[in-house]
């Protein structure tokens, strides 16, 4: 209470909406670490970054393989840039994420683009549980919403899709739940259950994407393509945010169908 004084507050269900490190999850018993399912980044906003179109850049660069290299343009001429990788790896290769973000920005292809631009503010680093991980998210008076239940893609990085996904079912499970007066454990558990089944296949195609990029010759290829065809390009990007597109990077067809392209 603002006077400093403890009170309780006594609920059916408790919605667990507070982040990577959530305290209800670790509370619940249910809070769990994996380096291979842990996306470590570091980001900064810098103003003066030379050549932003108004299109999110994703590179995928020597310096941060198996990672990525990213440039968001944002408005009065800033961009938050940044690099992301499995923890696992960045600690394998004893890699520190600052120094790595300091050598793509001047990697050869992006050097003129930096030469002038300076960071506003500090950086700022995190990591992020993966949804590759599947982490319990619901028991006896809790569920876990967002990052608290580890649904980042594992390919992408981007968190938000699911975390309202899972805010909405969340809420229409609970809802329900709560007309009958009373938030039953096994009505915390229909709501993981409909939330897997909803992300389940997609997750999945974004885990065999990200393992992909594991293998720096046939990301090579794939990028190789997309340089010469519109098609391949269309496709590839697609595979960032598209449902249905990443389907296809699980299907070995798709595998070979690019490399005959």
């Amino acid at each position: 209470m603002p006077d400093g004084t403890l009170q309780d507050f006594l609920a059916n269900v408790v919605v667990g909406a507070d982040g990577a490190t959530s305290l209800v999850a670790r509370k619940a018993g249910v809070f769990s670490s994996n380096a291979s399912h842990t996306c470590s980044a570091v980001r900064g906003y810098y103003k003066g970054v030379k050549g932003l179109r108004g299109n999110v850049e994703i590179h995928f660069l020597p310096e941060c393989m198996p990672g990525y290299f990213w440039i968001f343009p944002l408005s009065e001429g800033e961009a938050n840039v940044g690099v992301g990788m499995l923890l696992s790896d960045m600690l394998a290769r004893k890699k520190n994420l600052q120094k790595v973000l300091e050598d793509c920005m001047k990697n050869k292809r992006f050097g003129s683009r930096f030469s002038g631009a300076q960071l506003q503010g500090a950086l700022g680093g995190w990591s992020i549980p993966l949804a590759s991980a599947h982490r319990a998210c619901s028991g006896n008076g809790f569920v876990l919403i967002g990052d608290a239940a580890s649904l980042v893609d594992p390919f992408s990085g981007e968190g938000i899709g699911n975390g309202m996904l899972s805010a909405s079912i969340a809420a229409a499970t609970l809802a329900e739940a709560a007309k009958s007066g009373q938030v039953s454990e096994e009505k915390c558990k229909d709501y993981e259950h409909a939330l897997w089944k909803e992300i389940e296949n997609d997750i999945k195609s974004s885990y065999a994407l990200q393992r992909l990029g594991k293998v720096p010759f046939l990301l090579d290829i794939a990028i190789g393509k997309a340089k010469k065809s519109e098609k391949v390009r269309s496709e590839l990007a697609g595979m960032i945010a598209n449902r249905e597109a990443k389907k296809k990077a699980s299907d070995p067809l798709f595998a070979i169908k690019l490399l005959l392209s």
